[in-house]
């Protein structure tokens, strides 16, 4: 990208993109919703977002039902910059969470899904194919982003490791 006439490097790209953001945690579990699990994932994300310093402004639980998780994301949006939701990624039957929201995005960016399968594969080797976890922009006044994680707690704490480092640069270009 060019400023002034000079290429910028990834790095001094980076630099420019917001120190932190307003962010919603949207766990979609049958489960969990009827309080039947506690919700790690969720209060996973939360603790460590919270840790870089950005600001939790909307959690909820819902089941895997399309309006309830449609719903629950148009509220966390009035509010945050960043949507997380976990579960519901899968491939089974009640996994709707990507068929509920995908609609919603302006951009879907399917890099982010990739690398969560490939750092996935590393982990957990070709059951990775399972997940279908990606990331779009919604774009309304201001652009917001939603990543979509699956709902176990491994998987999300590899998510996390590519969204604590690109989240900000993703928002900044986002909103250009």
């Amino acid at each position: 990208m060019l400023n002034g006439g000079v290429k910028m490097s990834h790095e001094e790209h980076k630099a420019k993109a917001p120190k932190k953001f307003k962010f919603a945690v949207i766990t979609v579990s049958d489960t969990a919703s009827l309080g039947k699990r506690e919700d790690l994932s969720g209060y996973y994300i939360i603790e460590e977002l919270k840790k870089e310093g950005n600001d939790n402004v909307y959690y909820a639980v819902v089941p895997d039902e399309k309006l309830k998780i449609i719903k629950a994301v148009i509220e966390a949006l009035e509010k945050a910059d960043i949507v997380i939701t976990t579960g519901g990624t899968g491939i089974t039957r009640r996994d709707i969470t990507i068929e509920a929201l995908r609609p919603l995005f302006d951009e879907e960016f399917v890099g982010f899904g990739e690398i969560f399968r490939l750092k996935s594969y590393e982990e957990v080797g070709t059951a990775a194919v399972l997940s279908r976890a990606t990331a779009g922009i919604i774009r309304d006044k201001e652009s917001k982003i939603v990543f979509c994680l699956p709902g176990s707690l491994n998987a999300v704490k590899t998510a996390l490791e590519i969204i604590k480092r690109e989240a900000y640069h993703i928002l900044k270009h986002a909103r250009e």
